[in-house]
């Protein structure tokens, strides 16, 4: 039997993890949690997935047996808070990893991690709690990603760079080897990042520059 799952999210990165999840058929997927149940019942385009209550319902389901969880939020601060207010309750939170990703076998994975089709994860990466590697994204030899960041579609990152806590890299960046990008950064779409990003820094362009501290 199953282990069931409930999902934290109905939105557009919810539906994303959702076909993951369906398409592995590992896990019985109970339903979404998202305050749009006040207006609809079922994840838009996917009317096979209802949708059961908002976060509210976390404990209540925890009681009842779902004992597994997915945070299917795109914003970073928000999927650490609802990670930690479930991991809080007792509940495991599962990976959602395409069939269509390539993850090698010495790479360290957390828990609660995305890894969309397309997606390429090499030797000696450590990814950490709670990230999203998204489409078509390539992270090369001796990577650390720590909690919580989002790798967007089309990112290339070289070899032994690391992304602080919260980083966001915009799609179809580029990252050069031995970068280091501070916490809670945040990178624009497009960039050429050469040079070490402090933390709570916004940066963008070719080469990236940063703009402004956030």
């Amino acid at each position: 039997m199953r282990d069931k799952v409930v999902v934290v999210g109905a939105g557009g990165h919810a539906r994303s993890v959702l076909d993951i999840l369906l398409e592995n058929d590992e896990y019985e997927v109970i339903g979404c949690l998202d305050p749009i149940f006040r207006e609809r019942k079922s994840v838009e385009g996917m009317e096979d997935v209802p949708i059961i209550g908002t976060d509210d319902e976390l404990q209540t389901l925890y009681d009842q047996g779902v004992k597994k969880i997915f945070i299917a939020l795109g914003s970073n601060k928000v999927r650490k808070k609802l990670y930690q207010k479930a991991t809080k309750i007792g509940y495991v939170s599962i990976n959602a990893v395409s069939k269509f990703a390539r993850i090698s076998s010495r790479a360290s994975l957390g828990r609660g991690i995305c890894i969309m089709a397309g997606a390429v994860i090499n030797v000696n990466c450590q990814i950490g709690d709670g990230c999203i590697i998204n489409t078509n994204c390539s992270l090369d030899h001796d990577c650390t990603i720590a909690s919580f960041v989002h790798v967007a579609p089309g990112v290339a990152i070289s070899g032994s760079t690391f992304l602080g806590e919260g980083v966001h890299v915009g799609t179809n960046s580029a990252v050069i080897d031995g970068i280091r990008i501070g916490e809670w950064s945040y990178i624009g779409a497009g960039a050429a990042v050469v040079k070490d990003i402090k933390e709570h820094t916004m940066a963008y362009g070719v080469p990236a520059v940063a703009i402004r501290e956030i």
